[in-house]
């Protein structure tokens, strides 16, 4: 993926610059969650336009989470290749739930769970039993993806042409949502209505594998740039106009497939662009937006699982030291990154301990 050519495919730079994609996804849900409006002044013009903008851009956050998907689905079909599929689950479910494990512990006692409360939690039962979005559910539902990947994959993977395979399971996809309008419950569909983009990253992946010669020209990117546009068009017709397609909550499926495939090309071609012709810059910039990229999920955790139901009050002490609101972001923004950044510094050292005996076995045999 270093190579020369690597300019030259589009999805060779979805790898290479996977975690800047990531640490986009990651801030960008943390605004969704939690950005105060800076320029709220209906009263002027300026500030109001603004205002829209930033709106916009704040409640699309939740198009991150396809990003993840789409990254998560490139990179399982090279993950799964690396050992047997009880090594695919250790590796992929450990890190994980490690993380997740750690902020379900902090918050047991804080919360007075029951032990039961603390089980539910822990193992995502609540994602099926109670509401996916109960507790952390980005956790749960990634893990329920990677349950199922190996057994898709295998079936994926003897398909003579995987483009017809990948089309043909959406629309099974599809019509298995509309027989179960009604059925399921609502909150399922936040979760449900993301698959599609999860098994368009497995065929980019397969495709980044097999067709490493491919080269993106001009007009690729065009297009990527007219999904884009027409992805923010829909986009703002689904949040803002009421616009609905016959499937429950879909406002999280088409407009998010559209933008986070067209901005996975765009944002990864922009950054080969600025590393070959401003190398230095470049370094920066990656080696920045990839500092939260390489620890998104411990992020997400350290403000779904602990920020998040402590944000109000966090909000009214800022606000009682008189600081500007666009402070007030950045406060909470770096509280979170600290908080995700020792997240982050735990699991490893928690990895490194499990691994130990391991290693110390292979040094002695050796």
């Amino acid at each position: 993926m270093e190579n020369s050519d690597t300019g030259n495919n589009g999805f060779t730079l979805i790898l290479k610059y996977r975690y800047v994609l990531m640490g986009i996804a990651a801030i960008w849900i943390h605004v969704f969650h939690v950005w105060i409006p800076v320029f709220h002044d209906p009263s002027n013009e300026v500030t109001h336009f603004l205002y829209s903008i930033e709106e916009f851009i704040r409640r699309m956050g939740y198009c991150g989470v396809e990003i993840f998907l789409l990254i998560s689905g490139m990179g399982l079909t090279y993950a799964i290749k690396k050992g047997s599929v009880a090594s695919f689950y250790k590796r992929r479910l450990s890190r994980i739930f490690l993380p997740y494990l750690i902020v379900t512990l902090i918050r047991w006692p804080i919360d007075k769970w029951t032990i039961w409360m603390f089980l539910e939690n822990a193992t995502g039962l609540s994602f099926y039993t109670k509401d996916i979005h109960h507790f952390c559910w980005f956790v749960p539902a990634i893990a329920t993806l990677y349950l199922v990947f190996p057994l898709y994959y295998w079936i994926f993977s003897k398909a003579k042409n995987k483009l017809l395979f990948t089309a043909l399971a959406i629309a099974l996809w599809f019509m298995i949502t509309i027989v179960t309008c009604g059925y399921l419950r609502f909150d399922f569909y936040d979760f449900t209505n993301r698959i599609p983009i999860f098994l368009i990253g497995i065929y980019f992946g397969e495709l980044s594998q097999k067709q490493l010669q491919s080269k993106f020209t001009k007009k690729h990117y065009l297009i990527m740039l007219a999904v884009f546009v027409a992805g923010l068009i829909l986009a703002y017709f689904y949040n803002f106009c009421d616009f609905e397609l016959i499937i429950p909550n879909s406002k999280t499926f088409i407009p998010n497939i559209l933008l986070s495939v067209s901005m996975a090309f765009l944002i990864t071609k922009l950054m080969d662009v600025l590393n070959r012709r401003l190398p230095k810059p470049g370094r920066i910039l990656n080696k920045t937006i990839g500092f939260w990229g390489k620890m998104s999920l411990e992020v997400y955790c350290a403000y779904i699982c602990l920020l998040k139901p402590y944000f109000l009050i966090f909000v009214r002490m800022l606000g009682g030291l008189k600081l500007p609101i666009i402070a007030i972001n950045i406060v909470v923004f770096v509280s979170t990154s600290c908080i995700a950044f020792l997240i982050s510094l735990l699991c490893k050292g928690i990895r490194k301990l499990i691994e130990l005996p391991e290693k110390n076995k292979l040094a002695k045999e050796k």
